[in-house]
């Protein structure tokens, strides 16, 4: 009898995230003409019924074209179409969940480099309705208080709307695109505050940025966002 001959191990092949996929088909929309600039896509809710997926999946497609400066999500307005690219926008894993404690570290580093560049700019040149807006983000982070999952989606479109005030746009696309793998960590931050009563004083933070941006404070802008991150490093993880 012959000596048997194991089975060789192939390599499986590279699988995409069902929101890679969902990006891809809206972009192909988004570049045929069925969705022009200007226009709003369809809600998460109504686009997860159709692509038949979580909304998760949803939401990962939208951080993706959103990234790619392809559609433009806020709260209130849903998500508008910006511009027709042909290129695929570009997808890594590692954008849709962090890896492990380390890499989460990494990408805190990172978030600090570019939260500091975007308080230093809008702290240098916001203008009085800037300034209005970002009041008006945290107010909205304020109604969002009974909530957790919208007190983090209002806190994250806070510091997106503080981007866009320092005017860099590769920056906000940056921002966009390392806010999204954070909003686990975010939102069981904003629950372990809220349960602890101290909720408050993280929204207090925000304003406290809002202050020195106006006053042109760049120190005490930056000392409200130190103080943000102090109170949330408590709990081990950061909004």
């Amino acid at each position: 009898m012959p000596p048997r001959v194991p089975t060789p191990i192939r390599p499986l092949k590279k699988r995409r995230s069902v929101g890679a996929d969902i990006a891809e088909q809206l972009q192909q929309l988004i570049n045929d003409g069925t969705f022009k600039p200007g226009d709003r896509l369809p809600g998460q809710r109504e686009l997860a019924q159709q692509f038949g997926t979580s909304l998760a999946g949803v939401r990962e497609a939208i951080s993706v074209l959103t990234a790619a400066g392809l559609v433009d999500s806020t709260p209130g307005r849903g998500t508008i179409v910006r511009s027709v690219g042909g290129a695929a926008p570009t997808f890594d894993g590692w954008l849709g969940a962090v890896g492990d404690e380390r890499e989460f570290e990494e990408l805190m580093q990172a978030r600090r480099m570019l939260e500091a560049f975007t308080i230093a700019q809008a702290t240098a040149q916001a203008t009085p309705a800037q300034v209005g807006e970002l009041r008006g983000a945290v107010e909205a982070m304020r109604d969002g208080m009974g909530d957790p999952d919208a007190y983090a989606e209002a806190d994250m479109q806070f510091h997106l709307l503080l981007s866009e005030v320092a005017g860099n746009r590769v920056v906000t696309r940056l921002m966009r695109a390392i806010q999204r793998p954070m909003m686990e960590q975010l939102r069981r931050s904003i629950a372990h505050l809220k349960a602890s009563g101290q909720l408050e004083e993280n929204l207090a933070t925000h304003g406290r940025i809002v202050d020195g941006i106006e006053r042109r404070d760049l120190e005490a802008a930056q000392r409200g966002f130190d103080d943000m991150l102090a109170i949330s490093l408590a709990f081990g993880d950061i909004p």
